[in-house]
């Protein structure tokens, strides 16, 4: 049955692709109502149960996913924040720990996990429980269950071990996000739950292994997460990937990287937000690590075509 929602789906983004082209081509006018009639067949074709995947390209390529055939199919394609697989794959090497917080279901964690090898590790935080779920099935289904250690808990400034606000997404639950001290995430608008929530501090102080990247994803809560990890970032001083969802966080987040002696490059769409932050200490070189950000290395390219 998985092989069928698979084929089904390849037939469908090709038809609407080179229908769509076509449309466009010769009816410029006719745009609306072929969005009308994809989203028909989305919704009355597509199904929307979870069907294994292997991913088709970029950092995780190769690796099995359990996604939803409609809704995520960006992640089965390998196409889900390029710049950010581009910054994994030019630093991560073996031996690496990495954290992911926001891990979702594991689009970056799982082919991260391939490169730290047996001796890393890359720690994944998700406050999600159905995200939970999947992403431990994910690295089950691609034997990394020593290299991948998953945490439920969302990361904030304070930890609450009887749980915190979280507002889940309504997409593929996706866009989730503690909702608490005065944060509210950006696109999420389904159901509230509790979480466990835990600082980078208090995790790397039970034992944590301390990180050399830290990859972050909480939908606006991006300053709380670097709040809660003032210790980890003073004494380690990690690379750090941000996805920043409004104005006010990219405020704070700036004044905290003068405090903390980082510099950065920030990546703004033309819609402004979200944008992209990547950062590194001023003691460090980071003009190469932007550079392969943007236009890739040789070693990305032979990793990407070894699919390891």
């Amino acid at each position: 049955m998985d092989s069928f929602y698979r084929n089904l789906y390849r037939v469908y983004f090709i038809f609407s692709q080179s229908i769509a082209e076509g449309v466009f081509r010769r009816w410029p006018g006719t745009g609306r109502g072929f969005v009308r009639l994809k989203r028909l067949a989305q919704r009355h074709f597509l199904p929307k149960a979870h069907a294994w995947v292997r991913i088709q390209s970029g950092l995780s390529q190769g690796l099995w996913m359990q996604i939803c055939v409609f809704g995520e199919a960006g992640l089965w394609r390998g196409e889900h924040e390029p710049e950010v697989q581009n910054a994994i794959l030019a630093v991560v090497r073996p031996g690496a720990v990495i954290y992911d917080v926001g891990a979702h279901v594991g689009t970056m964690a799982l082919g991260a996990a391939q490169l730290v090898g047996d001796l890393g590790r890359v720690v994944a935080f998700e406050g999600d429980p159905e995200n939970v779920e999947r992403l431990r099935a994910n690295s089950v289904r691609n034997g990394l269950e020593g290299r991948l250690q998953v945490v439920h808990a969302a990361v904030w400034s304070r930890t609450a071990s009887d749980g915190l606000s979280f507002r889940r997404g309504t997409t593929a639950r996706s866009q989730g996000g503690i909702e608490a001290d005065g944060n509210h995430p950006v696109l999420a608008k389904g159901e509230i739950i509790k979480v466990p929530a835990i600082t980078l501090d208090d995790f790397v102080a039970a034992g944590g292994l301390p990180p050399r990247m830290v990859k972050i994803d909480v939908e606006g809560g991006e300053y709380e997460v670097l709040r809660g990890a003032t210790t980890l970032l003073a004494t380690q001083r990690p690379l750090i990937i941000a996805e920043v969802h409004h104005h006010r966080a990219a405020e704070q987040i700036t004044t905290w990287l003068n405090e903390n002696r980082y510099e950065a490059q920030w990546n703004i769409p033309e819609e402004k937000f979200p944008r992209r932050l990547f950062a590194w200490p001023t003691e460090q070189d980071g003009d190469a690590w932007m550079r392969d950000v943007l236009f890739g290395s040789s070693r990305q390219k032979k990793v990407l075509e070894s699919g390891s």
